[in-house]
């Protein structure tokens, strides 16, 4: 589209002047200062380590009835215990006591007891009855308890893993016994004391504890760990276990408002530390082959091992072991309009109505602390009734209008809070060591208390608000601050001191709303907007954000890498304030970018303060290629809340890694492993472990792994690529192997390659998988309008995909217990490709109250290069109005009711699925400047050269608004990323003057403003 230059230079410096000279941006506090943080920075002394001891004897645990319960315990001569202890399936607890006597583990985290243990007789060798002599004798007297004693080691087979435990180290290692001889896991060394160091004036001594350390494999990557703004591969990095808040944070912000003590390898395993307290976990930093974890003052440690073929497996068995999320109501998914904040009645009103006008679909507005009366009111929880006089009817009408309202809350009561005596007085908040109320001084909204969640009757008294709240219409929770943001290190609670309990916080305050909506109104919902969680939140119904990210281009850019991180530790519905909530003045691209990947995201949420938040304030045509977002978002419901169904019976994120379903070893590895299988001598006795080589298949995953810090997965059939850099209208996007198919334009694109695909202002690159079916409905501007009666369900048929299936979820959309009553309907879709006739096979199981006796199912067939021979409907010839030919689109479109199932088959299907010969890669992106608007010191210019591509450029040019050449700039023509400093001058070196220029290369631009 071609675009008169003058008015877009003037569009262009008008919307950046204004960013330019917009108020100073304020924080929700009240001075716009940072939260007061643990003291991390401040040097510290490393505390010592204390190695234990070796082998001294070992025994099996045994029920009542004589059975092994899959427990060994290992003696050590300094009186340690290490306990091994198979939990289900692929899953694995290793624990070590120091002082020899195991206790009670104190875990948030966990909610699944061990499961019955599983000894096939194809794992433990010569147990299919009773033990030879042989056997006994080369192994002992434990061989049918999974137990070989070897001269060297144990070795303890259950549940087909085979554990490896050094006689004079006690180090674990983990194997696969099915499949491989190759090591899967090791520890560098057994679990060790670390011994604090005396404390000297100038330094703070490291905390004592315990640790862990693995070996880390050549190329192994590591993921997951929580919401970290960094590469989606954490390798290298030592990472604080610690939740905190920054505020105005961008990308490279190492330690956010969650962070989890997992960590997931590409290598086919996941560790889960599970402790609370605060820790560390080193990645690869200190030593680049050993992953380390520690944990302050821990006197014991306990660590499971989750295995699987994939991630998917892996994250299957780990939310089994911490719990699923429930079922989000329908709305939830849909947009939820939120800005600090609402003030008034009328104001919610007005944004709602505005919304409608601007054709803009709307689910629910959230209420700041404007609805309790303000910053200095934090802890009120009731209404502020000059504001809000008739809260009741306000929510009522809204309703009435498709729209939820959400309410905040903080764990914080404020010394000027009407709760103030009522909460120190009846012992609900944090104290001191001598059992005072403490008050925190340095909070930044002013003095205040904080309330002490692990108290009985603090929970009780905070649901005591939350029920009445939800009486009177309230729908959703906004959890704020919940880390807690401040939270000074000489606090008492009812668990334990600050530090150790710190992490746990946030998961305790969710529960208060889990539990008691379970107890008191079992069929509803729960929505809780939360910034700060452990592992295992996302079973308190758990929808994080991540927190205050600055309004940037860098801010945006961080959110892919933290939203997979989180998908990668269980978390499946991690977002951001979309648009950005802070510092930045108005950027409608920046703008227009971060909603058109929200809507591609689990949650939909624009929120800010300081620029309007609402769509319908920005000018065409960003509000246009927003609203087109937005509503797209709408139509792909059937499928979104299908994925929602994922997650809760599987684990599966609804936002995925690259290499989400590549396989932990690649098909070169596993001939490795069974060659060395081969060669063990006998059974649990292979001489030495060793990990895979690095195979092409391993060069694969490595780059699928790096895509995924700029492009996701949405679900199992979508790729989305969102548009992260201003100006741009062509990117580069990774491919997994197999056809992908443009959604706007149905260009094919040949997977296992990086191909460059438009990205015009108007929508961000979104791709279907060759073969995929998309179930998609009406755009209607509320969920509450949801017409499950009418199915649009796209097809793309390929030939080179013969057989392909897809389950659709649908349920009533808000009673918790659709699930467990069976109240739901699946419709799965099998496809059938062949070159002369394409099957489309529909089956539907279940029924729910509401359900429609028969449903509208428009079958979109896409890529269709002529009407077909004919179609039949159940074996019989389809009537000619039936179906329809659209030879734009090359879509044809089948249409039909049907109750339980119906089989289609269209004849003589000609497929337009040839890839494009036009999807040469972009040799370099032109990226973000520094700044885009400065003075005569000028700027720094960003871009990246990709590898394998041919520098067809080294030049940069800065033209002025009359498109004269002012500068030329040499560029690197090596890979990777690049800083290019420009100093305002012009080739003579001498200073430009003021005014908008445009620095281009290669097709692409950057806008510049000179300012004096």
């Amino acid at each position: 589209m071609k675009v008169n230059f003058c008015f877009s230079v003037s569009l262009f410096l008008a919307v950046v002047l204004h960013g330019v000279l917009a108020p100073v941006a304020h924080a929700q506090r009240a001075d716009n200062s940072r939260p007061a943080n643990d003291p991390f920075g401040r040097r510290v002394v490393p505390a010592r380590a204390v190695p234990g001891g070796r082998y001294a004897r070992h025994a099996v645990r045994h029920d009542q009835t004589g059975m092994p319960l899959g427990i060994l315990d290992i003696r050590a001569t300094d009186g340690s215990l290490r306990r091994i202890q198979t939990w289900a399936p692929g899953v694995v607890k290793i624990s070590y006591f120091p002082t020899g006597q195991a206790v009670a583990d104190s875990s948030v985290s966990m909610v699944q007891p061990p499961q019955p243990v599983q000894y096939e007789t194809y794992c433990n060798h010569g147990c299919d009855g009773p033990p030879s002599a042989a056997t006994l004798k080369r192994y002992g007297p434990d061989v049918c308890a999974g137990i070989s004693v070897l001269p060297s080691k144990l070795v303890f087979n259950i549940n087909c893993q085979s554990i490896s435990i050094d006689k004079q180290t006690l180090a674990i290692t983990l194997a696969d016994s099915r499949s491989t001889a190759a090591e899967l896991l090791g520890e560098a060394a057994s679990p060790f004391r670390r011994q604090a160091a005396p404390p000297t004036p100038a330094s703070r001594p490291e905390p004592g504890g315990t640790a862990v350390r693995f070996r880390l494999a050549p190329g192994e990557r590591l993921y997951g760990t929580g919401s970290r703004a960094l590469p989606v591969d954490r390798r290298g990095y030592r990472l604080e276990l610690y939740n905190q808040a920054h505020y105005a944070s961008q990308n490279g912000e190492p330690n956010l408002n969650i962070t989890l003590p997992t960590v997931l390898s590409s290598r086919g395993y996941m560790l889960f530390f599970d402790h609370h307290a605060a820790g560390y976990l080193d990645l690869g930093k200190t030593d680049k082959n050993v992953l380390e974890y520690g944990g302050e003052n821990l006197t014991s440690l306990s660590y499971f091992v989750i295995t699987g073929r994939d991630q998917a497996e892996i994250l299957n068995r780990y939310t089994a072991l911490t719990g699923r999320q429930p079922l989000p109501p329908r709305w939830a998914l849909g947009l939820i309009q939120s800005r600090f904040g609402y003030k008034t009645e009328a104001e919610m009103q007005q944004v709602a109505t505005r919304m409608r006008r601007e054709n803009f679909p709307l689910d629910a507005l959230v209420l700041d602390l404007y609805w309790f009366g303000g910053t200095t009111r934090q802890g009120n929880l009731s209404w502020y009734k000059p504001g809000f006089p008739d809260p009741v009817g306000m929510m009522s009408s809204l309703k009435k209008q498709g729209v939820k309202t959400i309410l905040i809350s903080e764990p914080y009561v404020m010394r000027t809070s009407r709760n103030d005596s009522t909460v120190r007085t009846r012992g609900l908040v944090g104290t001191t060591a001598a059992g005072k109320p403490f008050t925190v001084a340095s909070f930044w909204a002013g003095p205040a208390s904080i309330l002490d969640v692990f108290k009985p009757a603090t929970r009780a008294w905070l649901w005591g608000y939350y029920r009445t709240l939800r009486n009177q219409g309230a729908a959703g929770w906004w959890s704020d601050l919940g880390e807690p943001e401040n939270h000074p290190e000489a606090m008492q609670h009812a668990a334990g001191p600050t530090r150790a309990v710190h992490n746990a916080y946030g998961q305790v305050w969710a529960g208060i709303l889990q539990d008691n909506y379970t107890k008191e109104f079992p069929d509803e919902r729960v929505f809780n907007l939360a910034r700060s969680g452990w592992a295992g939140l996302q079973r308190n119904s758990v929808f994080p954000w991540s927190g205050d990210i600055q309004r940037s281009w860098s801010g945006y850019q961080a959110q892919v890498p933290v939203m997979l991180g989180m998908g990668q530790g269980g978390v499946g519905y991690m977002h951001s304030d979309a648009g950005g909530f802070c510092v930045g003045g108005i950027d409608s691209e920046l703008y227009t970018r971060w909603l058109q990947m929200a809507s591609l995201c689990p949650i939909l949420r624009p929120h800010g303060e300081g620029v309007p938040p609402e769509p319908y304030y920005y000018p065409d045509p960003y509000k246009s290629a927003v609203r087109n977002a937005v509503q797209l978002r709408y139509q792909l419901l059937p499928y979104l809340y299908t994925l929602a169904w994922q997650n809760t019976t599987t684990g599966a994120p609804l936002v995925r890694s690259m290499d989400y379903e590549a396989s932990s070893v690649s098909s070169a590895a596993a001939e490795a492993v069974a060659e060395a299988a081969a060669k063990k001598d006998g059974w649990g006795d292979s001489t030495a472990s060793s990990f895979p080589k690095s195979t092409r298949d391993d060069a694969v995953l490595a780059t699928l792994s790096e895509a995924s810090n700029t492009q996701y997965l949405l679900g199992p059939n979508l790729l989305v690529a969102p548009v992260l850099h201003p100006s741009q209208r062509r990117r580069n996007v990774v491919l997994p192997g197999g056809n992908w198919i443009d959604f706007y334009t149905n260009q094919t694109y040949a997977g296992s390659r990086t191909v460059g695909v438009p990205a015009p202002l108007a929508h961000t690159p979104l791709l279907v998988r060759a073969g995929a079916f998309l179930p998609m409905t009406t755009y209607r501007p509320s969920t509450a309008q949801y017409r499950p009666d009418t199915l649009l369900l796209r097809y793309y048929p390929d030939s080179k995909v013969s057989e392909s299936e897809f389950t659709l979820y649908d349920d009533d959309g808000h009673t918790a217990q659709a699930l467990a009553r069976r109240h739901y309907e699946t419709l799965t879709a099998r496809g059938f490709c062949t070159p002369t006739q394409t099957n489309v096979i529909l089956s539907s199981n279940g029924k729910y109250p509401g359900q429609p006796v028969f449903r509208l199912l428009r079958l979109l067939v896409q890529r269709v290069a002529a009407p077909p021979t004919a179609v039949y409907l159940d074996n019989q010839l389809a009537p000619a109005e039936g179906y329809t030919y659209d030879p734009v689109k090359h879509e044809l479109e089948v249409h039909f009711l049907m109750n339980a199932g119906v089989a289609v088959s269209i004849r003589g299907l000609q497929l337009l699925d040839a890839p494009t010969g036009s999807s040469a890669p972009e040799t370099l992106t032109l990226e973000a400047p520094d700044s885009r608007s400065f003075g005569p010191y000028g700027t720094t210019l960003h871009y990246t050269r990709h590898p394998g591509s041919t520098a067809a450029n080294a030049q940069l040019r800065i033209r002025n608004a009359q498109g004269k050449v002012v500068r030329v700039l040499p560029l690197e023509t090596s890979p990777g990323s690049h800083a290019l400093p420009w100093d305002a001058r012009d080739d003579a070196r001498q200073p430009v003057p003021p005014g908008v220029y445009v620095a281009e290369t290669d097709g692409q631009h950057q806008r510049l403003i000179v300012t004096r």
